[in-house]
């Protein structure tokens, strides 16, 4: 009598290699999208930051292209409405203008009235924001220096500023602080 021996040789993976398989795969995995998740904030942190210094630059470069060609240039020192300094003059067009910083946003005012003695209030002008929405301004402060003779040199405004994106996960982490000196032209 002959005797049948199976020969079916089973291979394969046991149950234990699978859960240990799959574990490996799952931390590996999980490492991945950290990584993936990380650098995604990262990135919007960046643009949030690049939007902010852009924002802040054309802000600075608008101011100094109108102080260049000012005149009769006067400071408040830490109005009530801000934390800061009030930069009032008499721009090329013979209005009376000032900037100031007001809900974290740099703001411009005209002033209607005939003399920059009598624009001494806020009332007195009409104020509208020059720095975008994505954008806080936590200082913001102007210095003149005039020399000792006019006539020689112009007046010179330094303009310091710092600036954060509006983002609440970013306002306290990323501050800069900006400053640029600006020579009138009008001797």
């Amino acid at each position: 009598m002959k005797r049948f021996k199976s020969q079916t040789t089973q291979s394969g993976f046991t149950l234990i290699e699978l859960l240990i398989a799959m574990t490996v795969f799952l931390i590996l995995i999980g490492i991945v999208v950290s990584i993936f998740i990380s650098s995604l904030r990262t990135q919007r942190a960046m643009v949030a930051l690049m939007a902010t210094n852009d924002n802040a630059s054309l802000t600075l470069e608008q101011m100094a292209r109108e102080l260049r060609t000012a005149f009769d240039f006067s400071i408040i020192a830490s109005p009530p409405v801000s934390s800061g300094s009030v930069l009032k003059f008499k721009n090329a067009n013979s209005e009376f203008v000032s900037y100031r910083l007001n809900n974290y946003a740099i703001e411009r005012g005209i002033c209607t009235l005939s003399n920059l003695a009598d624009c001494d209030l806020p009332s007195e002008f009409s104020y509208a924001p020059i720095t975008g929405t994505n954008v806080k301004i936590s200082d913001l402060r102007f210095i003149i220096f005039n020399p000792a003779n006019p006539d020689d040199w112009p007046p010179r405004i330094t303009i310091t500023l710092s600036v954060t994106p509006k983002q609440a996960n970013l306002e306290d982490i990323i501050k800069t602080n900006i400053q640029t000196t600006i020579s009138a032209r009008n001797i």
